[in-house]
Protein backbone atom coordinates (compact mmCIF):
# COMPACT_ATOMS: atom_id res chain seq x y z
CA UNK A 1 0.00 0.00 0.00
CA UNK A 2 3.02 2.37 0.59
CA UNK A 3 4.40 1.66 -2.77
CA UNK A 4 0.85 2.92 -4.14
CA UNK A 5 1.12 5.95 -2.33
CA UNK A 6 3.92 7.01 -4.16
CA UNK A 7 1.91 5.90 -7.55
CA UNK A 8 -0.89 8.28 -6.78
CA UNK A 9 1.23 11.07 -6.24
CA UNK A 10 2.74 10.94 -9.32
CA UNK A 11 -0.83 10.81 -11.15
CA UNK A 12 -2.34 13.68 -9.18
CA UNK A 13 1.00 15.55 -10.12
CA UNK A 14 0.60 14.46 -13.54
CA UNK A 15 -2.99 15.50 -13.31
CA UNK A 16 -2.34 18.63 -12.42
CA UNK A 17 0.65 19.38 -14.27
CA UNK A 18 -1.02 18.35 -17.84
CA UNK A 19 -4.18 20.12 -16.92
CA UNK A 20 -3.23 23.40 -15.86
CA UNK A 21 0.39 23.83 -17.48
CA UNK A 22 1.26 21.98 -20.56
CA UNK A 23 -1.92 21.76 -22.56
CA UNK A 24 -2.16 25.56 -22.19
CA UNK A 25 0.79 25.99 -23.15
CA UNK A 26 0.08 24.06 -26.54
CA UNK A 27 3.72 22.96 -26.77
CA UNK A 28 5.41 21.95 -29.91
CA UNK A 29 5.41 17.76 -30.00
CA UNK A 30 3.49 17.56 -26.89
CA UNK A 31 1.35 14.70 -27.83
CA UNK A 32 4.42 12.92 -30.01
CA UNK A 33 7.01 12.96 -27.61
CA UNK A 34 6.90 15.28 -24.06
CA UNK A 35 3.24 13.78 -23.01
CA UNK A 36 4.31 9.74 -23.83
CA UNK A 37 7.68 10.48 -22.18
CA UNK A 38 6.16 11.49 -18.65
CA UNK A 39 3.63 8.48 -18.99
CA UNK A 40 6.64 5.89 -19.73
CA UNK A 41 8.59 7.52 -16.89
CA UNK A 42 5.17 6.69 -14.79
CA UNK A 43 4.94 3.35 -15.99
CA UNK A 44 8.34 2.56 -14.79
CA UNK A 45 7.88 3.35 -11.24
CA UNK A 46 4.59 1.96 -11.15
CA UNK A 47 6.00 -1.90 -12.54
CA UNK A 48 9.01 -0.90 -10.77
CA UNK A 49 7.17 -0.88 -7.23
CA UNK A 50 4.82 -3.67 -8.02
CA UNK A 51 7.24 -6.32 -9.09
CA UNK A 52 7.23 -8.10 -5.69
CA UNK A 53 3.52 -8.74 -5.82
CA UNK A 54 1.18 -10.53 -8.04
CA UNK A 55 -2.23 -11.08 -8.95
CA UNK A 56 -3.93 -14.43 -8.90
CA UNK A 57 -6.00 -15.56 -11.87
CA UNK A 58 -7.96 -18.30 -12.11
CA UNK A 59 -9.68 -19.37 -15.41
CA UNK A 60 -8.11 -16.89 -17.63
CA UNK A 61 -8.33 -18.69 -20.61
CA UNK A 62 -12.04 -19.21 -20.56
CA UNK A 63 -12.16 -15.47 -19.15
CA UNK A 64 -9.73 -14.40 -22.41
CA UNK A 65 -12.08 -16.49 -24.95
CA UNK A 66 -15.17 -14.67 -23.24
CA UNK A 67 -13.82 -11.53 -23.34
CA UNK A 68 -12.89 -11.55 -27.37
CA UNK A 69 -16.27 -12.72 -27.79
CA UNK A 70 -18.09 -10.27 -25.77
CA UNK A 71 -16.11 -7.27 -27.92
CA UNK A 72 -16.50 -9.01 -31.13
CA UNK A 73 -20.19 -8.79 -30.89
CA UNK A 74 -19.38 -5.25 -29.56
CA UNK A 75 -17.73 -4.39 -32.88
CA UNK A 76 -20.25 -6.21 -34.79
CA UNK A 77 -23.31 -4.25 -33.49
CA UNK A 78 -21.03 -0.77 -33.26
CA UNK A 79 -20.63 -1.10 -37.34
CA UNK A 80 -24.29 -2.20 -37.69
CA UNK A 81 -25.67 1.14 -35.84
CA UNK A 82 -24.23 2.77 -38.71
CA UNK A 83 -27.14 1.74 -40.83
CA UNK A 84 -29.29 3.37 -38.65
CA UNK A 85 -27.03 6.88 -37.63
CA UNK A 86 -25.46 6.62 -41.16
CA UNK A 87 -21.20 6.82 -41.27
CA UNK A 88 -18.94 9.34 -40.82
CA UNK A 89 -15.11 9.81 -42.21
CA UNK A 90 -12.88 9.42 -39.03
CA UNK A 91 -10.44 12.40 -38.46
CA UNK A 92 -7.20 10.43 -38.60
CA UNK A 93 -5.05 10.29 -41.72
CA UNK A 94 -5.05 6.60 -43.04
CA UNK A 95 -1.76 7.17 -44.23
CA UNK A 96 1.30 4.44 -42.56
CA UNK A 97 3.25 7.52 -40.90
CA UNK A 98 0.36 8.73 -39.71
CA UNK A 99 -1.12 5.77 -38.05
CA UNK A 100 2.22 4.76 -36.62
CA UNK A 101 2.41 8.76 -34.97
CA UNK A 102 -1.35 8.64 -33.98
CA UNK A 103 -1.04 5.09 -32.25
CA UNK A 104 2.10 6.14 -30.48
CA UNK A 105 0.91 9.13 -29.06
CA UNK A 106 -2.53 8.48 -28.26
CA UNK A 107 -3.08 5.02 -28.13
CA UNK A 108 0.18 4.22 -26.75
CA UNK A 109 -0.33 5.93 -23.56
CA UNK A 110 -3.73 3.73 -22.75
CA UNK A 111 -1.25 0.63 -22.81
CA UNK A 112 0.75 2.59 -20.01
CA UNK A 113 -2.24 3.32 -17.83
CA UNK A 114 -3.29 0.07 -17.79
CA UNK A 115 -0.02 -1.25 -16.57
CA UNK A 116 -0.11 1.37 -14.22
CA UNK A 117 -4.08 0.12 -13.08
CA UNK A 118 -2.43 -3.41 -12.65
CA UNK A 119 0.64 -1.91 -10.00
CA UNK A 120 -1.96 -0.26 -8.62
CA UNK A 121 -4.34 -3.55 -8.12
CA UNK A 122 -1.79 -5.61 -7.15
CA UNK A 123 -0.75 -3.77 -4.22
CA UNK A 124 -3.92 -3.06 -2.93
CA UNK A 125 -6.05 -4.41 -0.50
CA UNK A 126 -9.22 -5.86 -0.90
CA UNK A 127 -11.41 -3.09 0.34
CA UNK A 128 -13.87 -1.19 -2.00
CA UNK A 129 -12.56 2.12 -1.11
CA UNK A 130 -8.97 1.83 -2.89
CA UNK A 131 -10.65 0.50 -6.14
CA UNK A 132 -12.82 3.18 -5.79
CA UNK A 133 -9.98 5.73 -5.38
CA UNK A 134 -8.92 3.72 -9.01
CA UNK A 135 -11.69 4.59 -10.91
CA UNK A 136 -11.70 8.01 -9.88
CA UNK A 137 -8.48 8.79 -10.38
CA UNK A 138 -8.24 7.19 -14.25
CA UNK A 139 -11.26 8.49 -15.20
CA UNK A 140 -10.22 12.25 -14.06
CA UNK A 141 -6.79 11.25 -16.05
CA UNK A 142 -8.86 10.48 -19.35
CA UNK A 143 -11.49 13.50 -19.36
CA UNK A 144 -10.58 16.69 -21.21
CA UNK A 145 -10.53 19.79 -18.93
CA UNK A 146 -9.48 22.49 -21.61
CA UNK A 147 -13.00 23.65 -21.86
CA UNK A 148 -14.53 21.32 -19.56
CA UNK A 149 -16.64 24.08 -17.65
CA UNK A 150 -18.29 25.04 -20.85
CA UNK A 151 -20.43 21.90 -20.90
CA UNK A 152 -22.25 23.33 -18.29
CA UNK A 153 -23.50 26.50 -19.23
CA UNK A 154 -27.14 25.24 -19.35
CA UNK A 155 -29.06 22.40 -18.15
CA UNK A 156 -29.42 20.60 -21.63
CA UNK A 157 -25.60 20.66 -22.60
CA UNK A 158 -25.06 19.09 -19.32
CA UNK A 159 -27.20 16.99 -19.25
CA UNK A 160 -25.86 15.81 -22.74
CA UNK A 161 -22.60 16.18 -21.67
CA UNK A 162 -22.80 13.58 -18.14
CA UNK A 163 -24.41 10.89 -20.05
CA UNK A 164 -22.48 10.70 -23.67
CA UNK A 165 -19.04 11.76 -22.39
CA UNK A 166 -18.65 11.70 -17.46
CA UNK A 167 -20.69 9.07 -17.55
CA UNK A 168 -19.64 6.50 -19.62
CA UNK A 169 -15.58 7.78 -19.26
CA UNK A 170 -16.34 6.63 -15.01
CA UNK A 171 -18.25 3.10 -16.55
CA UNK A 172 -15.22 2.43 -18.68
CA UNK A 173 -12.98 3.36 -15.53
CA UNK A 174 -14.81 0.85 -13.10
CA UNK A 175 -15.13 -1.95 -15.82
CA UNK A 176 -11.47 -1.96 -16.50
CA UNK A 177 -10.73 -1.76 -13.40
CA UNK A 178 -12.55 -4.87 -12.70
CA UNK A 179 -10.92 -6.60 -15.53
CA UNK A 180 -7.94 -6.05 -14.86
CA UNK A 181 -8.52 -7.46 -11.08
CA UNK A 182 -10.03 -10.70 -12.32
CA UNK A 183 -7.09 -11.07 -15.26
CA UNK A 184 -4.95 -8.57 -15.43
CA UNK A 185 -3.25 -6.02 -17.57
CA UNK A 186 -4.20 -8.24 -20.22
CA UNK A 187 -7.52 -7.94 -20.11
CA UNK A 188 -7.69 -3.87 -19.88
CA UNK A 189 -4.97 -3.74 -23.17
CA UNK A 190 -7.63 -6.12 -25.25
CA UNK A 191 -10.39 -4.02 -23.92
CA UNK A 192 -9.18 -0.82 -24.82
CA UNK A 193 -7.56 -2.33 -28.13
CA UNK A 194 -11.03 -3.41 -29.49
CA UNK A 195 -12.88 -0.02 -28.12
CA UNK A 196 -9.91 2.62 -28.65
CA UNK A 197 -7.97 1.62 -31.46
CA UNK A 198 -10.42 1.22 -34.78
CA UNK A 199 -10.69 4.94 -34.60
CA UNK A 200 -7.05 5.40 -35.61
CA UNK A 201 -7.17 2.33 -38.52
CA UNK A 202 -10.56 2.04 -40.30
CA UNK A 203 -11.91 4.39 -42.85
CA UNK A 204 -15.02 5.35 -41.64
CA UNK A 205 -16.94 4.88 -38.37
CA UNK A 206 -20.75 5.38 -37.23
CA UNK A 207 -21.86 8.94 -37.17
CA UNK A 208 -23.08 8.59 -33.38
CA UNK A 209 -25.27 11.76 -32.20
CA UNK A 210 -25.21 12.05 -28.49
CA UNK A 211 -27.62 9.76 -27.60
CA UNK A 212 -26.33 6.86 -29.46
CA UNK A 213 -23.31 7.89 -27.96
CA UNK A 214 -24.66 7.99 -25.03
CA UNK A 215 -26.44 4.38 -25.40
CA UNK A 216 -23.01 2.48 -26.32
CA UNK A 217 -20.93 4.15 -23.86
CA UNK A 218 -23.37 3.12 -21.35
CA UNK A 219 -24.40 -0.13 -22.40
CA UNK A 220 -20.98 -1.51 -23.33
CA UNK A 221 -19.47 -1.55 -20.20
CA UNK A 222 -22.34 -2.67 -18.13
CA UNK A 223 -22.74 -5.15 -20.77
CA UNK A 224 -19.09 -6.87 -20.53
CA UNK A 225 -19.44 -6.63 -17.02
CA UNK A 226 -22.70 -8.64 -16.47
CA UNK A 227 -20.74 -11.15 -19.18
CA UNK A 228 -17.49 -11.44 -17.41
CA UNK A 229 -18.61 -11.25 -13.69
CA UNK A 230 -20.73 -14.44 -14.46
CA UNK A 231 -17.63 -16.44 -16.56
CA UNK A 232 -15.32 -15.03 -13.21
CA UNK A 233 -17.72 -16.50 -10.74
CA UNK A 234 -17.89 -19.77 -12.26
CA UNK A 235 -14.69 -20.35 -12.60
CA UNK A 236 -13.24 -19.05 -9.48
CA UNK A 237 -16.57 -19.73 -6.85
CA UNK A 238 -17.88 -23.22 -5.48
CA UNK A 239 -21.47 -21.65 -5.56
CA UNK A 240 -24.69 -23.71 -6.08
CA UNK A 241 -26.77 -23.88 -9.65
CA UNK A 242 -29.72 -21.64 -7.95
CA UNK A 243 -26.56 -18.97 -7.07
CA UNK A 244 -25.04 -19.25 -10.28
CA UNK A 245 -28.34 -18.82 -11.68
CA UNK A 246 -28.59 -15.01 -10.71
CA UNK A 247 -25.04 -14.12 -12.27
CA UNK A 248 -26.04 -15.71 -15.45
CA UNK A 249 -26.32 -12.94 -18.38
CA UNK A 250 -29.36 -14.26 -19.87
CA UNK A 251 -31.29 -13.02 -16.98
CA UNK A 252 -30.56 -9.77 -18.04
CA UNK A 253 -30.83 -10.14 -21.80
CA UNK A 254 -34.66 -9.08 -21.07
CA UNK A 255 -33.82 -5.95 -19.47
CA UNK A 256 -31.29 -4.84 -21.86
CA UNK A 257 -33.93 -5.33 -24.94
CA UNK A 258 -36.49 -3.45 -23.04
CA UNK A 259 -34.32 -0.71 -22.52
CA UNK A 260 -33.19 -0.94 -26.26
CA UNK A 261 -36.92 -0.70 -27.72
CA UNK A 262 -37.58 2.19 -25.53
CA UNK A 263 -34.57 3.99 -26.12
CA UNK A 264 -35.42 3.27 -29.90
CA UNK A 265 -39.13 4.14 -29.32
CA UNK A 266 -37.92 7.66 -27.65
CA UNK A 267 -35.05 8.42 -30.61
CA UNK A 268 -37.46 7.86 -33.23
CA UNK A 269 -36.20 4.35 -34.93
CA UNK A 270 -39.49 3.01 -35.11
CA UNK A 271 -42.84 4.04 -37.30
CA UNK A 272 -43.89 5.77 -34.00
CA UNK A 273 -42.54 8.34 -31.48
CA UNK A 274 -43.44 10.10 -28.43
CA UNK A 275 -43.57 14.06 -28.44
CA UNK A 276 -43.42 15.72 -25.00
CA UNK A 277 -46.23 18.82 -25.31
CA UNK A 278 -44.43 21.76 -24.28
CA UNK A 279 -47.00 24.59 -24.56
CA UNK A 280 -51.07 24.43 -23.53
CA UNK A 281 -51.95 25.38 -27.52
CA UNK A 282 -53.97 22.45 -27.99
CA UNK A 283 -56.05 21.90 -24.49
CA UNK A 284 -57.99 20.64 -23.72
CA UNK A 285 -57.32 17.44 -26.52
CA UNK A 286 -54.16 17.68 -24.60
CA UNK A 287 -52.53 19.42 -22.44
CA UNK A 288 -48.66 21.19 -21.33
CA UNK A 289 -46.72 18.11 -19.73
CA UNK A 290 -48.62 15.36 -21.72
CA UNK A 291 -47.08 13.25 -24.49
CA UNK A 292 -48.46 12.41 -27.94
CA UNK A 293 -47.47 9.35 -30.03
CA UNK A 294 -46.82 10.54 -33.80
CA UNK A 295 -46.88 8.27 -36.45
CA UNK A 296 -44.61 8.93 -39.29
CA UNK A 297 -45.96 9.26 -42.79
CA UNK A 298 -44.39 9.11 -45.69
CA UNK A 299 -45.51 10.48 -48.88
CA UNK A 300 -48.85 8.69 -49.77
CA UNK A 301 -50.33 8.95 -46.80
CA UNK A 302 -49.65 12.57 -46.20
CA UNK A 303 -52.06 12.94 -49.05
CA UNK A 304 -54.54 11.53 -47.03
CA UNK A 305 -54.39 14.07 -44.47
CA UNK A 306 -57.85 15.54 -43.81
CA UNK A 307 -59.74 18.28 -41.82
CA UNK A 308 -59.65 17.32 -37.94
CA UNK A 309 -56.35 15.16 -38.22
CA UNK A 310 -53.83 16.33 -35.73
CA UNK A 311 -50.34 16.49 -37.01
CA UNK A 312 -46.42 16.97 -36.28
CA UNK A 313 -44.88 20.20 -38.73
CA UNK A 314 -41.83 22.06 -38.98
CA UNK A 315 -42.09 25.70 -38.46
CA UNK A 316 -39.14 27.60 -38.52
CA UNK A 317 -36.63 25.67 -36.72
CA UNK A 318 -39.70 24.84 -34.34
CA UNK A 319 -41.72 21.44 -34.36
CA UNK A 320 -45.09 21.94 -33.73
CA UNK A 321 -48.17 20.06 -32.92
CA UNK A 322 -51.60 21.66 -34.34
CA UNK A 323 -54.75 20.46 -35.92
CA UNK A 324 -55.77 20.51 -39.33
CA UNK A 325 -58.87 22.88 -40.30
CA UNK A 326 -58.68 23.49 -43.89
CA UNK A 327 -57.11 21.33 -46.82
CA UNK A 328 -56.21 23.66 -50.16
CA UNK A 329 -53.39 24.53 -52.55
CA UNK A 330 -51.04 26.90 -52.92
CA UNK A 331 -50.37 29.82 -55.78
CA UNK A 332 -48.88 26.44 -57.36
CA UNK A 333 -51.20 23.99 -56.86
CA UNK A 334 -49.65 22.18 -54.58
CA UNK A 335 -51.18 20.74 -50.91
CA UNK A 336 -50.73 22.71 -47.78
CA UNK A 337 -52.88 22.82 -44.75
CA UNK A 338 -54.22 25.21 -42.40
CA UNK A 339 -53.79 24.84 -39.02
CA UNK A 340 -54.90 25.82 -35.72
CA UNK A 341 -54.20 24.96 -31.78
CA UNK A 342 -57.40 23.97 -30.33
CA UNK A 343 -56.85 26.68 -27.43
CA UNK A 344 -55.97 29.70 -29.86
CA UNK A 345 -58.27 32.36 -31.63
CA UNK A 346 -56.54 32.28 -34.67
CA UNK A 347 -55.07 29.84 -37.08
CA UNK A 348 -51.90 30.15 -37.56
CA UNK A 349 -49.80 32.65 -39.60
CA UNK A 350 -48.20 30.20 -42.09
CA UNK A 351 -49.42 27.49 -44.12
CA UNK A 352 -47.68 23.90 -43.85
CA UNK A 353 -46.60 22.58 -47.27
CA UNK A 354 -46.69 19.21 -47.33
CA UNK A 355 -42.87 18.46 -46.89
CA UNK A 356 -42.89 19.76 -43.64
CA UNK A 357 -45.66 17.66 -42.25
CA UNK A 358 -43.67 15.13 -40.13
CA UNK A 359 -46.74 12.42 -38.77
CA UNK A 360 -49.76 12.43 -37.09
CA UNK A 361 -50.90 11.92 -33.47
CA UNK A 362 -52.45 8.54 -32.98
CA UNK A 363 -53.01 8.94 -28.91
CA UNK A 364 -52.10 10.59 -26.00
CA UNK A 365 -50.28 10.05 -22.38
CA UNK A 366 -50.89 12.06 -20.11
CA UNK A 367 -48.38 13.78 -17.79
CA UNK A 368 -45.33 11.62 -18.64
CA UNK A 369 -43.82 14.18 -20.87
CA UNK A 370 -43.27 16.63 -17.69
CA UNK A 371 -39.65 16.29 -17.52
CA UNK A 372 -38.90 17.70 -21.49
CA UNK A 373 -41.47 20.83 -19.46
CA UNK A 374 -39.02 21.32 -16.74
CA UNK A 375 -35.99 20.98 -18.45
CA UNK A 376 -37.42 23.59 -21.44
CA UNK A 377 -38.60 25.69 -18.56
CA UNK A 378 -34.71 25.27 -16.97
CA UNK A 379 -33.04 25.92 -20.13
CA UNK A 380 -34.91 29.22 -21.36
Amino acid sequence: MRNNFVIYGLLIVYFFLNTFVLIPMNLTFYNELINPILWIIMCGIAVYLSHDSNLRIKGERDKTQSLLIALIIYIIVYFLLGLVFGFERTPYSKEIFSILKNLWSFVGIIFFQEFIREALIKNEKKKIINYFLIIILFSLLNINFSNFFNHFSDLQTSFTYVSSVLLPTILESALLTYLVYIGGVKFGLIYRTFVEVPPFIVPILPDLDWFGTALVGIALPLSVYVYLNYVHINRTERLSKREKRKYNPAVYIPVFVFIGLIAGFVIGLFKYQPIAVISGSMSPTFNRGDAVVVKKLNEQEKQLLKNGDIIQFVSGSKYVVHRIVEVTNDDYGSVVFITKGDHNNTIDVDKVHIEDVKGKVSFTIPFIGYPSVWLSGAIS
